[in-house]
């Protein structure tokens, strides 16, 4: 719940969308919070999930369990780049009403000790996955903020109807709800306190760098043998979002040329690997991302279309606005203020017509006006915002409604 309507806060505990130590650290929140921690004290609470992997269900589900142990028994540890704390709860993974009630108490104390060890007295609470609000509603906090990147309940596998509990808690526990998405917020600002667009940011600086000019960067070393023209991916190879079929037709349509795929797998990929001009890499840390993407000739968004991409909003549309290659995107709702600078597809059949469009596209003015089109749009501008936030008090506790 939140506090009284002084909102100073001194600190901030994030309770993370992800696993601080196996997903891509280019997640929204963790760039908004490695740069938070320069001016506060920031305590990031790895992921508890939203559902248990099941063998038959989930896809590579014993990988998944390994992981999260291992992310567990780190504990406490501190980011030394950032100087943010990272914290791996010990939590139930089950996903009842019953068992996020034993989570609440156990994450309960675990918070509340972590607070005191860090000197946090009137800390703010950041939250992404709804999973965490049982024990954001039982701790006290001087305000709480809802980063409402994805509508979890689409999550494939999610239990809909529970995960849309959750939501709604959220949404009431919240004084300001942030979205990245026009679609869900569209939908949703009658069902909170205080709705507030706040959209992403990239680190343009990292990306535009990467390809000073209008072509193609050379390869790294470990890849310089790749055919041109190479037609790229980087992210997560997630079963909910990514189109296998689309990458596989984009692997024969490019040939002899090469599909490099960079990423952590969670899904099956051995029929995308099977096409014989396919490189697989993995995952790569993320300061490394920009040398190897501003190598693309044409860089791919190959969604799948569906409900979790409806209210998406990918960070990766304005990291390579700023790198400033041909895009061939999937189309969806938050494209739309970019579209002039994406070929924008809504078939498997347009999809490769963009494809065919981009690799043919000989136009430095389109490279310029693609990273024109994000240069402002920075993380440091979207991080300033989120302090600023925490420094005023939200509307609803300056001018509490006569009945509350």
């Amino acid at each position: 719940m939140s506090g009284s309507k002084d909102s100073a806060c001194d600190g901030v505990v994030a309770f993370g969308g992800i696993d601080w130590w196996y997903h891509n650290r280019g997640h929204s929140e963790c760039q908004v919070m490695t740069r938070l921690a320069s001016d506060m004290p920031v305590l990031w609470i790895n992921s508890i999930g939203m559902r248990a992997p099941a063998p038959g269900k989930t896809e590579l589900p014993w990988r998944r369990y390994v992981r999260k142990l291992k992310s567990t028994l780190k504990g406490l540890r501190r980011d030394p780049e950032s100087g943010m704390w990272i914290y791996s709860p010990i939590f139930v993974p089950r996903y009842t009403d019953g068992w996020l009630r034993v989570n609440g108490i156990l994450l309960g104390l675990q918070i509340t000790l972590l607070r005191g060890l860090l000197g946090m007295r009137r800390p703010a609470a950041w939250l992404t996955t709804p999973t965490a609000v049982v024990v954001v509603e039982r701790l006290r906090w001087s305000q709480v903020l809802f980063n409402r990147s994805d509508e979890f309940s689409r999550f494939p596998e999610a239990d809909t109807s529970f995960i849309e509990r959750l939501e709604t808690r959220c949404l009431t526990a919240a004084d300001r709800v942030l979205y990245t998405s026009h679609r869900l917020l569209d939908r949703e600002r009658d069902r909170c306190r205080e709705a507030i667009y706040l959209g992403h940011g990239v680190d343009f600086d990292r990306f535009s760098a990467a390809r000073p000019a209008a072509v193609a960067a050379p390869l790294p070393d470990a890849l310089a043998d790749l055919p041109r023209p190479i037609v790229g991916f980087y992210g997560a190879l997630d079963d909910y979002c990514v189109d296998k079929q689309l990458l596989v037709d984009t692997a024969r349509r490019v040939a002899p040329g090469t599909l490099l795929v960079i990423g952590p797998r969670a899904m099956d990929t051995s029929e995308i690997e099977a096409e014989p001009n396919v490189r697989y890499i993995g995952q790569i840390p993320y300061e490394e991302i920009p040398s190897h993407a501003a190598a693309f000739d044409v860089a791919l968004m190959p969604w799948l279309m569906n409900e979790w991409i409806e209210s998406s909003n990918p960070i990766k549309l304005r990291e390579y606005l700023a790198i400033g290659f041909p895009i061939v995107s999937t189309w969806f709702p938050e494209l739309a203020a970019y579209e002039e600078h994406v070929y924008a597809a809504k078939s498997a059949g347009e999809f490769q017509a963009g494809v065919d469009a981009a690799l043919a596209e000989q136009s430095p003015e389109r490279v310029e006006a693609r990273r024109n089109s994000v240069r402002t749009a920075t993380w440091d501008a979207i991080t300033r915002r989120v302090a600023e936030m925490l420094r005023t008090a939200p509307t609803a506790l300056l001018d509490p409604p006569d009945d509350r």
